[in-house]
Parts: structure tokens; C-alpha cells; sequence
């Protein structure tokens, strides 16, 4: 009775489907190379998602994991191995979802081939017992309740998750409004994010509102795993209504985009402002929308009482040069009576009175010595005729001369 007991529990064991390690699972081969066979099992019909997980490991990393355990496992190994891990998915990851309804009694684990901004990401994933193959999935934020593996070579894992925003969408704008947009970003990988790393803010697509590519990293700024940044650009509304939408993503330069992307959307109105006159500046910049003349840039013109420009005030005019006081009137040069008048020579305040200098019978009238007054540059300063004390004077000069040089000494 023993004995045929013992044939019956070894009949059951042999008629059982064969769980082996084998080189090929679920219709993939393992034909990589990193340094290893793949050891995890295969069910022999359909697929293992652990033997699946560890060969892309093997594919794609080029590393041969140090374990191949129930898929619930897999956090924990690579924790205990050093491998980095994480709550973000990323590209070239492995998921790891623990026993649930989901993921059967076992957990369940597979590759992560495309991730979004809301979470969900794609995979590629085998199944114990079928459906047979491999399969594409997307997968749910949240699903990966054991976390993601990330390949220990890559210096880091990238994430960027969303945290929050000014300018909420839908907020409406004028055209060619300015305004400043902000996201606050969480690392969410286990990288750090540095200007020295290449770490950045791009451009992702559609409306670019007039924003730089690039927004880079303040010199010295370093945002490690778990830690935000408040990213601020620079924008400016389009100058036609309508409601627009652009995208705006983390960058590693010369390696990828990573983590969420996300959105800038406004709604542009209709010009709530009219240009009347049509020189292409409206109220309040053009301080008279009415005369096209008016307008911030236009010639200022003095004394006019009119604020061209419209900087606030009138130009005044110059007061130092042009007056009929200041020059050219014909008091001051170029008549009849710049030739010789009393207005010519200086008014009695001017140039002396009669007592100070140039009176008619001083300065060269007939009375004088019959010569007409001397005209130098415009004044009377010329030399008239020798008047009579003088004659005396040099008529003694000349005696005293004669007689020292005939006579001698003069007693």
C-alpha cells in the first residue's frame, strides 16, 4: 500500500508542467550578454514575469541580477544589493507590484518602456500561466505598489513630478500682455539636479509665447531626491484672441527629457483698448489718441504747448542766443547810426558822460581842430588833432636842445 502510494505521488510530479531556467521563455530568447544565463524559471507553456523582467535587465542595462525570487521580492533584493530605487517611474525601469487582487499572490513585476505626466506608464510584461507571451501594458499611477528598480550604472535615476503653479489655465489675458509662469517641481528621482549636470527647463511643444528654449539653473543651485525648485518664465500673451496651450518639460542636456510634462494655457481677449488715431500706440502710453502726431517717441517741438512725446511736459525754448537784444538788431550793428551815433559809441552810460570822455569840443569837432571824430571798430578812440599845450611843449623841448649843443650850459 506504501509503495503504491509513493509511485501515485511520483506519477502526479512527473505529469505536472516542468517550471526549469531556461534560455528561452514566453517566445524571447535570451541572447544578451552580461556575464549570466538567466536562472529565473519559465512555466513551460506561456511566460514568467520574473524571467522577463531579469532578461531585459540582462538586455538592456547589461547586468545579470543577483536574484530572480517571487516577483513581491524584488524591492527587497535590490535594496539589499544597492540597487536604486524609487517611487517614479522611469524609462528602463523595472516595476514592482506587491501581493494584491492586481498581482496575484505571488506580485507581479515588469519593464517600463514609456512613462506620463499623470503617472500611468506603458510596460512589457509576462504572466505565469498565461495569457501566453509577451504583452504591452500601460499601467496606472500607482499600480507599482513595490516601488521601480533603476539600473545602478546610470549615475542616478531622473524624475520630475508636478507639485503646483501660478497663472491656473484659463486665465485671460490682453493681447501682448506680459506675465511670469511658475511651477514648482519636485525631484522625484534619485538624481540630483545641478547647472554643472546639464540639469534644465525646456520648451515641450505648441504655444511658446515668446519664452526662452531654456531656463537653466541658478550657478551653485542643487536639487536633490525629494527636494522642489520653483521654475519661472518669462512670457508674453499673443496679439490675437483665443485661448492657447504650451508645454514646458525637465531636461538633461544631451541625455532626455524626464518627468512630468507640463502646461501654460491663458485665454487672450479682444483689445479692450482702441487705437483712434492709428499711430500704433493706444491710451494711456499715447497721451492724446486723437492726434496722430501725439504719441510716446513722437519729436517734441518747443514752446508749442503741446507734449508730443508725452513724456508729461512741453519743450521749452532757448532764451540764450537769437533775441533781438542778444544780437543782429540795428541798434547793434550794421545801420547809419552804428556808424557814429551816440548809440554807436556807447550810450552816456556806456562809454563815459560828456565829463568822462568825448565831449564835442575833447573829441575832434570843428571847434578842435577841424578833424571829423576817428572811427576804430565802431568807437571813439582814434587820436584828433595835436591840441595847442602840446605845440608849447615841444617848441621848448626843441630851444633846450639847441642851445646845450651850440651854447653850453644854459644860465
Amino acid at each position: 500500500m506504501k509503495r503504491l502510494l509513493v509511485f501515485s505521488i511520483l506519477a502526479m510530479i512527473i505529469m505536472l508542467p516542468q517550471a526549469q531556467a531556461v534560455d528561452e521563455c514566453g517566445g524571447e530568447t535570451d541572447t544578451c550578454q552580461c556575464g549570466a544565463s538567466n536562472f529565473c524559471w519559465c512555466d513551460g507553456v506561456c511566460g514568467n514575469c520574473v524571467w522577463h523582467a531579469w532578461h531585459m535587465a540582462c538586455c538592456e542595462w547589461g547586468r545579470a541580477l543577483e536574484w530572480c525570487s517571487n516577483a513581491e521580492t524584488w524591492d527587497g533584493n535590490a535594496d539589499d544589493y544597492g540597487y536604486p530605487t524609487g517611487t517614479a517611474p522611469q524609462i528602463h525601469s523595472i516595476f514592482v507590484c506587491e501581493i494584491s487582487a492586481a498581482c496575484s499572490e505571488w506580485g507581479h513585476v515588469g519593464w517600463v518602456t514609456q512613462t506620463y505626466p499623470d503617472g500611468s506608464f506603458d510596460t512589457t510584461e509576462q504572466y505565469w500561466g498565461g495569457p501566453c507571451g509577451t504583452h504591452s501594458r500601460n499601467r496606472p499611477a500607482g499600480f507599482a505598489t513595490g516601488g521601480f528598480i533603476y539600473d545602478p550604472a546610470g549615475g542616478g535615476v531622473d524624475g520630475a513630478s508636478f507639485v503646483s503653479e501660478n497663472v491656473p489655465d484659463g486665465t485671460h489675458f490682453q493681447p501682448n500682455e506680459s506675465f511670469t509662469k511658475r511651477w514648482t517641481m519636485r525631484n522625484s528621482g534619485s538624481s540630483t539636479w545641478t547647472r554643472g549636470d546639464d540639469y534644465l527647463w525646456t520648451y515641450d511643444g505648441e504655444e511658446q509665447f515668446g519664452a526662452a528654449e531654456q531656463t537653466l539653473l541658478p550657478e551653485g543651485t542643487s536639487v536633490g531626491p525629494g527636494g522642489q525648485f520653483d521654475w519661472e518664465v518669462a512670457m508674453t500673451a499673443p496679439g490675437t484672441p483665443g485661448t492657447y496651450r504650451g508645454y514646458w518639460r525637465m531636461d538633461r542636456y544631451g541625455t532626455g527629457r524626464f518627468g512630468d510634462r507640463v502646461w501654460v494655457e491663458i485665454v487672450v481677449d479682444p483689445s479692450s483698448v482702441t487705437d483712434v488715431d492709428g499711430d500704433g500706440h493706444e491710451p494711456p502710453a499715447d497721451c492724446d489718441d486723437n492726434n496722430a502726431s501725439v504719441h510716446p517717441g513722437a519729436t517734441e517741438i518747443c514752446g508749442d504747448d503741446v507734449d508730443q512725446d508725452c513724456d508729461g511736459s512741453d519743450l521749452a525754448c532757448p532764451t540764450d542766443a537769437g533775441t533781438e537784444e542778444d544780437a543782429g538788431t540795428e541798434e547793434d550793428a550794421g545801420t547809419e547810426e552804428d556808424a557814429g551815433t551816440e548809440q554807436d559809441a556807447g550810450t552816456e552810460q556806456d562809454a563815459g558822460t560828456e565829463e568822462d570822455a568825448g565831449t564835442e569840443q575833447d573829441a575832434g569837432t570843428e571847434a578842435d581842430g577841424g578833424m571829423p571824430p576817428s572811427m576804430d571798430g565802431g568807437c571813439s578812440c582814434g587820436a584828433g588833432a595835436p591840441r595847442p599845450m602840446v605845440w608849447f611843449g615841444i617848441w621848448l623841448l626843441g630851444i633846450w636842445a639847441f642851445r646845450r649843443r651850440f651854447l653850453g650850459n644854459w644860465a
